[in-house]
């Protein structure tokens, strides 16, 4: 049995559940048995939406140390044989006492310790800029760069972005929560003003204020809403832009060659935006956080993507991630 620890709120979003599900489907190809273990049940909704089951261990998710014995015991009842955790509020005890019990695997953004783990995934933008020198001598197996990012099977060898003479479709990605309300300041500030375009709005399952966000949209005839979205790629290739923040959804979108437009909208993005930029791969506007310039910032940044430009960035896009990350992950782990 395989134990994928990870969690979903209004306070971080989906993002942690939904890579960690682009796992659990290439693992499940290959024969094995997963359960999702959660803080709460904030998540279970989403998890059981997707085909999987969820344990709820009634801890604190931002307390992880806290949860230790619980999840030893998920871990024994269920002969556990991998654990994979995705959650920013690890511990090196943590590890030290999971480790001793079951192999373990971890989503690592930031590289803040050297943790006890069998596995250490760090798909970012920016992974090899990390010295992950303090692994040599571990037994670690170090899976690093954007081969590696587990991209669901809908994003795997997509055919060539086609770029059109003009914008007519634009996709908005405001990750799961939208703390900074991105998704209402874009429809208020900008789509009233571009009439000939349609923007198709990706809404996180947990976004807290999604009741107002469909109020809002309501008197809007070039917004379209798109809620608990099953079939992202198909959406992203009919679009001619994104303006996403910059989690996982800027690698989907590299998958599926749509230029886009990035921002930060937490600490944990803002490597990514900028490596991003300088890679000229996106165009990034930097941290959306106190911005009080930031619509007017998407549009002029809007107004540069031309044609050329357009198709340029898709093909360096469609370069950079083939959508086949997950395969390769799943791989290196059963040793196959």
């Amino acid at each position: 049995m395989i134990l994928i620890r990870a969690d979903a709120n209004e306070q971080i979003g989906t993002g942690h559940v939904m890579r960690c599900m682009s796992l659990a489907w290439e693992f499940v190809k290959h024969g094995q048995k997963l359960i999702f273990v959660t803080a709460d049940h904030s998540g279970d909704e989403l998890i059981k939406q997707k085909g999987f089951q969820s344990v709820c261990i009634d801890s604190e998710w931002t307390e992880m140390d806290s949860e230790i014995e619980a999840l030893k015991r998920v871990i024994d009842k269920y002969d556990t044989n991998l654990l994979l955790v995705d959650s920013y509020y690890v511990t090196k005890e943590y590890f030290n006492e999971l480790s001793e019990m079951v192999n373990t695997a971890y989503f690592d953004d930031m590289n803040i310790s050297c943790w006890n783990i069998d596995f250490l995934i760090n798909y970012n933008i920016f992974a090899t800029i990390f010295d992950y020198s303090e692994y040599d001598r571990t037994r670690t197996q170090l899976l690093l760069g954007p081969q590696y990012t587990p991209l669901r099977k809908e994003f795997r060898n997509l055919p060539k972005h086609e770029t059109r003479n003009h914008v007519k479709d634009i996709l908005i990605s405001a990750g799961g929560a939208d703390p900074e309300h991105i998704t209402e300041r874009i429809m208020n500030g900008i789509c009233s003003e571009m009439l000939d375009v349609r923007f198709h709005f990706v809404i996180g399952a947990l976004n807290p204020r999604l009741e107002y966000i469909i109020n809002i949209s309501r008197d809007k005839e070039n917004v379209v809403l798109h809620i608990n979205e099953n079939h992202m790629s198909d959406l992203m290739m009919k679009c001619d832009l994104a303006i996403s923040a910059a989690g996982t959804t800027l690698y989907e979108l590299c998958a599926a060659g749509i230029p886009t437009i990035t921002y930060s909208l937490a600490d944990n993005q803002l490597v990514a935006a900028e490596q991003f930029n300088r890679k000229e791969i996106m165009l990034s506007l930097g941290d959306c956080r106190n911005n009080e310039s930031f619509i007017d910032q998407i549009k002029f940044a809007e107004s540069t993507m031309d044609y050329s430009t357009r198709k340029k960035l898709s093909e360096r896009m469609q370069c950079f991630v083939d959508g086949n990350g997950s395969e390769r992950i799943v791989n290196e782990i059963m040793h196959i």
